[in-house]
């Protein structure tokens, strides 16, 4: 029964989650093509704009940002951890921000399809003392000319493994590796504090809440356009619940922020 419940729950917050409405698609542009590749692309056109360069460089930070939908209290030294994560961004795939630092492999392969650019990516989290896990990030898009590799450190300030309510503090980074045309990172800072609930001696349900300070960077490496590096700082809320049961681990967390997101993950630790 408990057992019921805790899955009802869970799913529950997920499909509530999934219900927020994403930025509206307007009109469809003329796609840039290059067959190049067999997914879309990175490559910057002539068209692109510092303005819209600025927008990419804001958005592109909180699709890439480093989330590992986990709670505050620490792993506990040497437990370990290993997810796949799914992370689904409201952006506006019509704004030039994305259709001009974008190649399609023909004009009618948009960049996604439904209501928001789906993000998939492998994560691995470690203990490496009673209060500080470290945590590493990798995705490639298939097919594709990028990928992300990212880090995160993080510090339990107040509880430990042991208890009950739990606060702590995070710094990551994220790099886009690939691309020709730009590099890309982006920084973050957060606070965090959850809630530890015994459910069972195999099953505990963890929510929490957060916030988070971001700096993204970009830096255009071609002939076609001659645009400004750009360095954009923002903030995001974060809501979200980490389920665990026996050595499976679930989570679902929801960003409040202009573009917002919402990140599942499902994986394995001890």
């Amino acid at each position: 029964m408990a057992h019921t419940r805790l899955t009802t729950a869970t799913l529950a917050l997920a499909i509530a989650l999934s219900q927020t409405p994403a930025v509206a698609q307007s009109g469809r542009p003329r796609l840039h093509v290059n067959p190049r590749w067999k997914n879309c692309s990175f490559q910057l056109d002539s068209s692109l704009t510092q303005s819209a360069w600025h927008q990419f460089t804001e958005e592109a930070g909180l699709v890439a940002y480093f989330r590992p939908i986990s709670d505050a209290r620490p792993m506990g030294k040497w437990k370990f951890e290993i997810s796949m994560l799914q992370s689904q961004t409201g952006i506006d795939d019509t704004d030039s921000a994305w259709n001009d630092t974008f190649v399609h492999p023909d004009s009618t392969h948009w960049l996604f399809e439904g209501n928001g650019l789906k993000f998939p990516g492998l994560m691995a989290r470690v203990g490496v003392a009673s209060k500080t896990d470290v945590g590493l990030y990798f995705t490639r898009s298939p097919g594709a000319n990028y990928g992300f590799v990212g880090g995160q450190l993080q510090h339990s300030l107040v509880g430990d493994t042991t208890r009950a309510w739990t606060a702590a503090v995070r710094a990551s980074f994220v790099s886009m590796y690939g691309p020709a045309d730009l590099s890309f990172r982006v920084y973050g800072v957060e606070l965090l504090a959850s809630r530890r609930f015994v459910v069972s001696k195999w099953a505990t349900l963890s929510p929490y809440v957060g916030a988070s300070t971001y700096l993204s960077t970009a830096h255009e490496k071609t002939a076609a356009v001659s645009l400004d590096d750009e360095h954009v700082a923002g903030a995001q809320a974060m809501l979200g619940t980490a389920v665990q049961l026996s050595v499976v681990r679930l989570g679902v967390e929801y960003n409040v922020v202009k573009v917002q997101s919402l990140t599942l993950t499902v994986g394995i630790g001890r």
